[in-house]
C-alpha cells in the first residue's frame, strides 16, 4: 500500500453490506470518487485517498433521535468549512471604515449557514486612529462576548509588503480556511458553499484560490500555511530550506491532479 494514506470503510456507518457482510457500495457513493484499491479481510472496501466522511456507530449513538434519523444532514453539517477572515484596512480612502463595513456585511452574508459568524477575524491597520471604530464595528456585527474571535493587527506602515502582513497576522488565526481581502472587497455570497461542493461532495483535491492582485481573494487551509511556514523560510527535517513565498510552496507541491484555482476557474468549477 505504499506510504500512500488510505481510507478502510470496515466499520463506518454509510457502508452497504450484502447478506453476506461484504460490501458492495457506500451510501454516500464516495468510494467510487476516492477511488478503490481494493478490499481487506472481511470484504470491505480500501479507498485510495483519506475519507473525510468515515464514521463509527459510536457517532451515531451519538447523534439525538431525530438525527439519527438522517445522519448525511449532520455529517455535512460537520464537513461545511470554517472560515476565518484577513481584512488590509484601506487607510488611505476617505471612507475607511464604510468600506470595513460593506466588508463585514458580506461576510455576514457569505457565512449565513454559521449563523453569519466567521470563524476568526482579523482587521490590519496602520492608522490608530482608526482602531476604536473597527473595535465598534466588531461588536456591532459580532457582539462583545463572541464565537468569533476578531483582532486589531497594528502595522507601522502601509509600506509593508503583502507577505509581511499575512505573517505577521496569521498568529490570530485558527484552525480552518482563510481569506485575505481589503476593506471594500466585498466576499462572494457562495464561496463557502462552493467550497463545500468541492471537497465534501465532489471530493476534489482543492487546496487554494489565487489572489486576483497579489493580495486579494487568496484563500487556503491554514494548516498548511503553518505546515509551510508562511512565506518565511521552511526548514524541513532533512536541514533542505525553502525561501519561497507561500503561494510558491503550494504550487510547487502541484501534481498531475489540480489543487490551486484562479477565481475563473474556482467559479466555473
Amino acid at each position: 500500500m505504499d506510504n500512500r494514506l488510505v481510507t478502510k470503510c470496515n466499520g463506518c456507518i454509510f457502508s452497504i453490506t450484502d447478506e453476506n457482510k461484504a460490501q458492495t457500495g457506500c451510501e454516500l457513493n464516495r468510494p467510487e470518487k476516492l477511488g478503490i484499491l481494493g478490499k481487506d479481510d472481511d470484504e470491505y472496501f480500501i479507498c485510495d485517498r483519506f475519507c473525510t466522511a468515515y464514521r463509527p456507530q459510536q457517532w451515531l449513538d451519538d447523534l439525538s433521535f431525530e438525527d439519527q434519523l438522517n445522519p448525511e444532514n449532520s455529517l455535512m453539517e460537520e464537513l461545511y468549512p470554517n472560515m476565518g477572515f484577513f481584512i488590509k484596512l484601506n487607510s488611505d480612502s476617505d471612507n475607511a471604515i464604510a468600506d470595513l463595513e460593506k466588508t463585514l456585511s458580506s461576510i455576514v452574508a457569505a457565512c449565513r449557514k454559521k449563523d453569519g459568524k466567521p470563524l476568526f477575524l482579523v482587521v490590519i491597520n496602520s492608522k490608530v486612529e482608526y482602531n476604536n471604530e473597527i473595535w465598534n464595528l466588531f461588536v456591532s456585527y459580532f457582539g462583545e462576548k463572541s464565537d468569533t474571535n476578531y483582532h486589531i493587527v497594528q502595522m507601522e506602515s502601509t509600506a509593508q509588503t503583502a507577505a509581511h502582513i499575512i505573517d505577521e497576522a496569521f498568529i490570530h488565526a485558527q484552525n480552518g480556511w482563510a481569506y485575505i481581502t481589503t476593506s471594500g472587497e466585498e466576499i462572494p455570497h457562495d464561496v463557502l458553499d462552493n467550497i463545500h461542493n468541492m471537497v465534501s461532495v465532489d471530493l476534489k483535491q482543492f487546496v487554494a484560490i489565487e489572489p486576483y492582485n497579489g493580495f486579494d481573494g487568496f484563500v487556503f487551509p491554514t494548516f498548511l500555511f503553518k505546515f509551510l511556514n508562511g512565506n518565511k523560510t521552511k526548514i524541513f527535517q532533512d536541514e533542505i530550506s525553502d525561501g519561497r513565498q507561500f503561494l510558491d510552496k503550494l504550487k510547487s507541491h502541484e501534481g498531475e491532479v489540480k489543487t490551486i484555482y484562479t477565481w475563473e476557474e474556482f467559479n466555473a468549477s
